[in-house]
């Protein structure tokens, strides 16, 4: 029957032609669906014989480097074309959208407008690697490792869709970003060690070994927000200013959910709030960081904090291993952890999206 697509195909954009709503010499692109290079050659000398004689290098594929990718093609083929250089002002790209299921098809008629771009600027964000956690024979661990994995995916998926984030990643990003960016995350990080501090307080006895490696941890960090208003002042920004700083919305948020939790008996389910913070420090800070001082030419002063956390953090996850290989993994704390994860990157990515908002 896929004979019978591409005669209704053809013969459905013929009948645009008879019925005058559509003038074959105004048309200066083809851009259809086909699964086959078959297709477009059947398609294309039906058409010819019908009086819709548009030259075969004005039928635009991408079928041979994307493939047949079904509903998609569309929409992939007119971004192609639509960035492609090719197109001017004035010129009429005539597109064909077969339902070879059905036997329904579907036609647009679009203009090319003056303001359409020429070449595409490429936003590029770096893929975000999964944080490294040690493997292990636990299948407690296994599931929570798995699980944090798939965590950690969706949260650099939400990570991309922030503004400033594409924004750092685009010829746009100025030092006035830059300083916005430190301004926001030291209200929250000034907080950071004080949430690790208070778990630390309300872990019992028997877990005295993680008690200390949480202190330790609070340790390292307390003054973290230091380097950030140095950062901040080496980037032209005021110190009183940052000083006097309240946070926003997400990181208000963010710190009142860990904090909360913080405060119950035992609360390792914050393992997964520091796996979402402490991660970003190892596989994100120095990207961003060197880009930063890459793109605004700064010097290594002006980025220390971003650039320190990537090899600092990496020493912190030696303590979530620590506290994963402690044998107080259940059924019930993985799927708290994970929890704890999900919110905690929800939250910071909303500490992100509210630079443009406060």
């Amino acid at each position: 029957m896929l004979d019978d697509v591409v005669r209704c195909a053809v013969d459905g954009a013929l009948d645009l032609v008879r019925q005058g709503r559509m003038n074959p010499a105004s048309i200066d692109w083809v851009v259809a669906h086909y699964s086959s290079h078959l297709f477009r050659e059947q398609s294309h000398e039906r058409a010819a014989r019908g009086g819709l004689n548009i030259a075969l290098d004005r039928w635009f594929t991408n079928l041979y480097t994307k493939g047949n990718i079904g509903a998609a093609s569309i929409f992939v083929q007119l971004e192609e074309l639509f960035y492609s250089g090719r197109l001017t002002p004035g010129e009429r790209i005539f597109c064909l959208v077969p339902e070879s299921g059905r036997f329904t098809f579907a036609y647009m008629m679009l203009k090319v407008v003056e303001g359409t771009p020429t070449t595409k600027v490429k936003l590029e964000i770096p893929r975000t690697e999964v944080p490294h956690l040690e493997p292990s024979k636990d299948p407690h661990a296994q599931r929570l490792i798995r699980e944090l994995t798939g965590v950690w995916f969706e949260f650099g998926k939400q990570l991309h869709g922030v503004p400033i984030i594409q924004k750092l990643y685009s010829p746009e990003f100025t030092l006035e970003d830059y300083r916005r960016l430190l301004f926001n995350l030291r209200q929250q990080v000034i907080d950071g060690s004080r949430w690790i501090a208070r778990a630390a307080s309300n872990i019992t006895a028997e877990f005295f070994p993680l008690r200390s490696a949480f202190i330790a941890h609070t340790q390292e960090e307390h003054r973290d927000y230091e380097m950030i208003e140095r950062n901040y002042q080496a980037a032209g920004g005021n110190l009183e200013e940052i000083r006097a700083g309240r946070k926003n919305i997400g990181s208000e948020a963010l710190s009142s959910y860990v904090l909360h939790r913080a405060n119950r008996e035992n609360p390792f389910d914050l393992v997964g709030a520091m796996f979402i913070v402490e991660g970003l420090g190892q596989r994100v800070a120095r990207q961003w960081g060197e880009r930063i001082q890459t793109h605004l030419g700064l010097s290594p002063d002006q980025v220390s904090f971003l650039i320190y956390h990537s090899a600092s953090d990496v020493k912190h996850f030696e303590r979530l291993d620590l506290a994963i290989a402690h044998g107080i993994l259940s059924d019930a704390l993985v799927d708290d952890i994970v929890r704890c994860a999900k919110i905690t990157g929800r939250l910071y990515a909303l500490q992100l999206e509210e630079l443009d908002r406060c």
